[in-house]
């Protein structure tokens, strides 16, 4: 080889160990190549009063607005973005509910022995108990709650009240995506059964907290339920195979044209998809569709170690995901979620690259920007919070809040809540390159 020719292949090794080096950052989109920075803008939502009964606090779904219940002498008022709105006797402490659109909020208010449940302050009947699920439709003009009449339990929809059973399941009433139909769970006697839109469905032994679900197209409902020592899945009555173990699910695509959940058969872990069975890592712990249902991801439990499964490929081996951490892009072209390795830091895992290891990478905060291009998810190290977009850290925060999101209002633009110098505050961030 030549001198020229010896020169080049040194600078050609030099520039693929760089391009080697960099490909999880370029992978993961890191913003620092990319030459963007982030631009915050903060909208104080009020201080936090040592009265505060944390239980009570809640984050509007669209991450705009918080609420709680605070001591005030003898009394209890309720506040909202910094301002009382409400003053009580006392009330059940547990967590505010808003509507989707956030321009609604529902608690529980006790009255002497009794119950009701107030809706922007507005009181409903009284009754002997309110159960702990309350719920707003999609379109957030109905809300429907379990209540106790002496021994018996009922649906409260929109005011008026639904069938008499022994009790009313967790997790349950829902709503269907279009707002119009409702569904509920109910023990009657010693057997469970599902009501939907009013009809009562097959009694079983039991049925599945939390399974209870609508297509996205709100036309099928599905649930898990238990039979002697077998479990299935029903969907719109029609019982699936049986069963040693419903692990999870059931979940829909967003098409509505695909159904997929976790069992256990004998001893052997199973995908279940369109009623098709497919051999399992390990006992299925997640299920997440892509926008357009054309691609499948899951996170089975195998010993001590948790498995990410993308396409049916074994993609990453960690020691811990956090639950439900599953995201895909809107061009369903990526996927991301968040993993640990060691019990040591956490990182976001975007199409199989990792991303850099914080303290904490908070649940359910990883979103992909509109245009699939960016993601974003709130990080914690040396006791700070904070946005990361693309690798790119933003401004520091004292915390964040329970059950708080990101959420993208544009490409280059979106907000969330935090915790900062003793008071909640609303953050808009402007992607700027």
């Amino acid at each position: 080889m030549t001198a020229n020719g010896r020169k080049l292949w040194f600078l050609f090794s030099c520039l693929l160990i760089s391009v080697i080096a960099y490909l999880p950052a370029i992978l993961m989109g890191i913003a620092d190549a990319a030459g963007i920075r982030l631009v915050t803008r903060e909208t104080p939502l009020g201080f936090i009063p040592r009265e505060m009964f944390s239980e009570t606090f809640a984050a509007s779904p669209d991450c705009r607005h918080v609420a709680f219940a605070a001591g005030k002498g003898q009394a209890i008022v309720v506040i909202v973005d910094g301002k009382e709105t409400k003053r009580y006797g006392d009330i059940g402490m547990v967590p505010f509910v808003f509507s989707p659109d956030g321009k609604h909020l529902a608690h529980p208010v006790i009255k002497g022995p009794n119950w009701t449940v107030a809706v922007d302050g507005k009181e409903g009947k009284l009754y002997d108990g309110i159960a702990t699920t309350l719920t707003f439709s999609p379109d957030s003009q109905r809300v429907a709650y379990g209540a106790r009449k002496g021994d018996n339990w009922l649906v409260v929809a929109d005011g008026e009240e639904k069938g008499e059973y022994k009790a009313i399941l967790k997790g349950t009433p829902i709503f269907a995506p279009d707002s119009s139909r409702i569904a509920y769970g109910a023990q009657k006697g010693a057997k469970w059964l599902i009501v939907v839109d009013g009809t009562e469905g097959k009694a079983y032994d039991a049925i599945s907290e939390d399974s209870v679900v609508f297509s996205p197209d709100s036309r099928h409902v599905a649930y898990g339920v238990k039979m002697g020592i077998k479990w299935a899945v029903v969907t719109d009555g029609q019982e699936g195979n049986w069963y040693s173990k419903i692990t999870k699910g059931p979940v829909f695509s967003m098409d509505g044209q695909h159904m997929a959940y976790g069992v256990r058969k004998g001893r052997t872990d199973l995908l279940v998809v369109n009623g098709q069975e497919k051999a399992a890592e390990g006992e299925i712990e997640c299920i997440s569709f892509s926008p357009d249902g054309k691609r499948l991801a899951y996170i089975v439990k195998k010993g001590l170690k948790q498995i990410f499964v993308v396409d049916g490929k074994k993609v990453g081996e960690f020691d811990s995901i956090r639950g439900n951490t599953v995201v895909f892009s809107p061009d369903s072209q990526h996927v991301a979620y968040i993993a640990q390795r060691g019990n040591k830091e956490w990182f976001a895992v975007m199409d199989g690259a990792e991303g850099k290891k914080y303290e904490r990478v908070m649940e359910g905060t990883l979103a992909f920007g509109p245009d699939s291009r960016h993601l974003a998810y709130i990080a914690q190290s040396n006791w700070k919070y904070f946005v990361v977009v693309d690798g790119v850290e933003g401004d520091q925060y004292d915390g964040t809040v329970q059950n708080g999101r990101l959420i993208f209002d544009s490409p280059k633009h979106l907000h969330g809540l935090m915790q900062h110098r003793g008071q909640y505050v609303k953050i808009d961030i402007d992607i700027v390159q």
